[in-house]
């Protein structure tokens, strides 16, 4: 079969479109703020991609409720914030509220990104999950610089806390956690 050069470009054309919606795991982005941009756009209870059960929770109520067990997916991306980067790694926390009855639920992801051949793609994910009245997650950059270093450089490497807040109604507590970057990875920061 001979295939003519208006017919490949065309072929290619829709084959790239295809590839420039999606938003999965192995996808390429340009910048940190394309990413961000496509993370926001993205809504995973309508996408078949591999991110979309990121996003999801198990409902939750009583044992007699035929709901309960039930996934629940995120119809929407609530926030995306790159919390931390440099020109060659950078730490986006992505935050979504799958639509819950027996109570409220939130879901994030810690994104680690990294540059190479020109494009920046998902090397590591961290996830989150709070349920209760008073759920929430939140995440913010708590390592210090010193003097003469940038952070993420020489060594000196960034340092995100997470915080989640679970339940309520007379039962609301707080965890937190905090996270570095090794090489490729989120690595828990522990007290030694």
């Amino acid at each position: 079969m001979k295939f003519t050069p208006l017919v490949l470009g065309i072929s290619a054309f829709f084959v790239g479109r295809a590839g420039a919606n999606e938003f999965t795991r192995a996808s390429a982005f340009e910048s940190v703020d394309a990413f961000v941009a496509a993370a926001t756009a993205f809504q995973p209870a309508k996408s078949r991609s591999d991110l979309a059960r990121r996003f999801m929770v198990r409902e939750l109520g009583q044992a007699e409720d035929p709901k309960t067990g039930h996934p629940r997916t995120a119809t929407s991306i609530q926030s995306s914030v790159v919390l931390w980067s440099n020109p060659a790694r950078a730490l986006v926390f992505v935050t979504a509220m799958p639509p819950t009855d027996a109570t409220r639920s939130a879901v994030s992801v810690l994104f680690l990104l990294q540059r190479a051949t020109g494009v920046w793609r998902i090397s590591d994910i961290r996830r989150f999950v709070a349920t209760g009245s008073d759920a929430g997650l939140t995440a913010e950059l708590t390592a210090g610089t010193g003097v003469g270093y940038r952070l993420g450089d020489g060594g000196v490497a960034p340092v995100v806390t997470v915080k989640e807040s679970q339940g309520g109604r007379g039962y609301a507590y707080q965890l937190s956690a905090s996270f570095t970057v090794n090489g490729s990875r989120i690595d828990r920061v522990g007290l030694k």
